[in-house]
């Protein structure tokens, strides 16, 4: 355990329940398994998101396989967020009542159900609703590693590493969905077709104009269908593996708090949702993340769709979206630290990461629309810097998200940004349902939807009321923030 007991430090701010005592907090302090913890949790993250976007990137295989249709890959994704916006407030509950152990347990166990659904039959009388069951059971266990990072963060971690820790597991929900850009693409094989000619004149008596006709022929069908069930045994594999480790060890939390402010009880369940509701600081952050996160989240899973009218193969796809996904994750994690570093200053950066995402965005927008020479660099380019400016941005709005709702509990805080989120990617996959709408409105959809969360950004008010706890004052009078090296250590009393 990391801990200095040289220095006793106070609260800058104390902690009361409204009667003017002061309220004695434990000693606090933290532990190296934190790491571990952390891991084991990026990995359900992960496992969750690859899961989820299984099909997205191997979009023309599937839909000759098992005859589906572009809608038929949409509602796949849209089943899991539909699942998440049912399930979200009831799994947040269950987690403030029961622990974060038994919710990642009950969260790994749907994803091996799901997973093992999938593994039964490749035959397509059956394959729609095997791959539908999974996709509903993923989707809540979804609730936990999106909702969780802020929980496990405050949990785990001090201030000084709380923006890092929570983008890192954030980050690996992101992570998962470019695994699968990878992963999918890299075990299942494009569809090959064969063209034939056929003289017409041959086949009837009867003299025609038209004496040939084109046919084309699937040829590895087969092999198609082999590399999709492969890919289904890893994927319930991988699933398997992370549920052992989760029973193994995973403990609620550390034996001491890591902060001032995760010593002290949060706001009962009911109560913290009537703050939400009337707490307009925390709807107009959540809004301005959940608008352009919830759009881009399932834009990535229909990214194939969309590239496939301007002739990007579904191999070349994938790996627009794996190197989108992995720069996102990237900046995440190095502007998570500089937050960290530079404490009180996440909305500047989010600003900043906005407007240059509006700018790769619309950069995009006008290449898939053929208003400026189409380009595969500069399609690479503008797909790559979207990401990384927009996705390195969430784990930014999950710390201040916690901020403003303090002291409601970081699980539901961050329960009900991902709520919003995947509504807004429910009504964005729901469109694909509208006859003969086809792809180029997809593009122009996200551009608006980080542009308006960029004028919510700039109309937010900036608090720090956690962070403000977290600031304590030495006996010499100075201040200064409770770290991973300096901790507050006082004695029950």
């Amino acid at each position: 355990m990391e801990r200095d007991e040289d220095t006793v430090r106070t609260p800058l701010l104390r902690h009361s329940r409204g009667t003017g005592e002061n309220i004695a907090t434990p000693g606090t302090g933290v532990f190296y398994r934190r790491w571990y913890i952390l891991s084991v949790f990026c990995g359900v993250c992960l496992c969750q998101a690859l899961i989820w976007n299984t099909w997205g990137p191997i979009t023309q295989s599937s839909k000759v396989v098992f005859d589906w249709q572009d809608s038929t890959i949409a509602m796949l994704a849209n089943w899991g967020n539909v699942a998440y916006i049912i399930a979200c407030f009831p799994i947040c509950y269950l987690t403030t009542a029961q622990g974060l152990r038994k919710s990642l347990i009950g969260c790994c166990v749907l994803m091996f159900l799901g997973t093992g659904l999938r593994c039964i039959t490749s035959n397509s009388d059956y394959t729609l609703w095997t791959m539908n069951a999974c996709a509903v059971l993923n989707g809540i266990a979804g609730t936990v590693p999106f909702a969780g990072p802020p929980l496990l963060a405050a949990l785990w971690f001090p201030p000084d590493q709380r923006a890092t820790a929570t983008a890192t597991s954030s980050v690996f929900n992101y992570g998962g969905v470019a695994v699968a850009f990878i992963l999918g693409p890299g075990l299942v094989s494009s569809p090959h077709y064969q063209h034939e000619i056929i003289n017409r004149t041959e086949l009837s008596l009867i003299p025609t104009t038209d004496a040939t006709l084109n046919k084309t022929i699937l040829t590895n069908f087969d092999t198609l269908q082999n590399e999709i069930m492969r890919l289904m045994y890893i994927e319930c594999g991988y699933a398997a593996l992370l549920l052992l480790l989760v029973i193994i060890y995973f403990p609620d939390k550390p034996p001491l708090p890591p902060s001032t402010t995760a010593s002290i009880e949060r706001v009962e369940y009911k109560k913290a949702l009537v703050k939400i509701c009337k707490n307009g600081n925390l709807w107009l952050i959540a809004m301005a993340y959940a608008v352009p996160a919830g759009v881009y989240g399932v834009y990535g899973s229909v990214f194939d769709v969309i590239l496939n009218p301007v002739g990007v193969p579904q191999s070349e796809a994938g790996w627009i979206g794996f190197y989108s996904t992995i720069a996102g994750c990237a900046s995440g994690l190095v502007i998570a630290r500089f937050a960290d570093i530079f404490m009180k200053q996440m909305k500047v950066f989010l600003i900043g990461m906005f407007v240059l995402a509006a700018g790769s965005f619309v950069w995009l927008t006008l290449l898939c629309n053929q208003t400026i020479a189409f380009s595969t660099v500069q399609l690479y380019a503008s797909s790559i810097m979207g990401g990384m400016f927009l996705n390195g941005a969430i784990p930014l709005f999950y710390e201040l998200a916690c901020e403003a709702a303090y002291p409601v509990s970081e699980g539901l805080a961050g329960g009900f940004m991902t709520w919003l989120n995947n509504l807004f990617g429910i009504m964005f996959l729901m469109a694909l349902l509208i006859p003969g709408i086809g792809t180029a409105w997809m593009n122009f959809c996200l551009v608006g939807s980080v542009g308006l969360g960029l004028l919510v950004l700039f109309v937010f008010p900036e608090k720090y009321t956690r962070t403000d706890i977290d600031i304590t004052v030495t006996e010499d009078g100075t201040m200064d923030v409770q770290t991973s090296v300096h901790q507050v250590v006082t004695s029950y009393t």
